[in-house]
């Protein structure tokens, strides 16, 4: 584990395995917990960097000032020269993707591969959504969150099952040690103010859309199929790669290995 302290701020970042470099953001809420079933399958290949941004997880909860999606940029800048990492493939997915996007708009010579979700802007329901998740929380806690988010998340299969019940319960421990719901609403407002259109179409580095078939935010659900078709246009090298059976962000949890055998070879450049 290493603690960044960045100008009095500590920041969390761990690395794992060996290998040329990937950097995993997930989804606020989750954040590196994410990929906790898949990270096993990507280290004896790779040397995965887990990351926590400023406010959220195991980095320093203050707010002071508040803070923006740039601000969780630098971060990510702070802590890959502290780990002495110049240059990494990147994995994200939900809301981190917007994170990886940014960085890699911003830092385009630090990214040699981007691996993303289909979201870089707000539909009009996301301000309505975001309050409905903090609205949420507030009432019911964690719990009521972890099933909500499961709903979203998972595939169809898993949605009603014992297996999607345990996703549910992990994802309300996570959240519980992830972040604090009095600041639920103002994170999650950052991203749902966001718009990376401009940074979509900046990205020249080879880039995926990583996606589960399934679910409510997967492939197949209509949202997601205008994102994608509006991501290829800004960004025509693109490719897509679809988890069959899996939930659209949730594809690394429900089905590890399989989404692992996918997103391998393309991080390490098609080996």
């Amino acid at each position: 584990m290493a603690i960044i302290d960045d100008r009095g701020v500590a920041l969390w970042a761990e690395s794992t395995g060996s290998g040329p470099p990937v950097v995993l953001t997930g989804g606020f809420g989750l954040l590196h917990n994410q990929f906790d079933k898949v990270r096993p399958l990507l280290a004896p290949h790779v040397r995965v960097i887990d990351w926590n941004y400023r406010g959220c997880g195991q980095a320093d909860r203050a707010w002071p000032g508040g803070y923006t999606l740039d601000t969780w940029v630098d971060d990510l800048a702070v802590i890959l020269d502290a780990l002495k990492v110049e240059q990494a493939a990147f994995w994200a997915t939900s809301t981190g993707s917007r994170l990886a996007i940014r960085f890699a708009a911003r830092h385009p010579g630090r990214v040699t591969r981007l691996m993303t979700y289909p979201t870089f802007r707000m539909a009009r329901s996301g301000a309505g959504n975001r309050d409905v998740f903090a609205d949420l929380g507030e009432t019911y806690g964690y719990e009521a969150l972890g099933r909500m988010f499961q709903w979203l998340g998972c595939g169809e299969t898993n949605v009603w099952s014992a297996k999607g019940n345990e996703i549910a319960q992990y994802e309300a421990a996570c959240f519980a040690r992830n972040f604090t719901i009095a600041q639920m609403r103002d994170v999650l407002n950052i991203f749902s103010q966001s718009d990376l259109s401009a940074d979509v179409a900046r990205l020249k580095m080879p880039t995926a859309i990583l996606i589960g078939a399934s679910g409510r935010l997967g492939a197949e659900a209509p949202n997601n199929r205008e994102s994608i078709a509006a991501f290829k246009r800004l960004c025509p090298q693109t490719e897509v790669i679809t988890v069959p059976d899996a939930g659209g962000t949730y594809c690394m949890i429900e089905e590890p290995e399989r989404t692992a055998a996918l997103a391998l070879p393309w991080l390490k450049g098609g080996e």
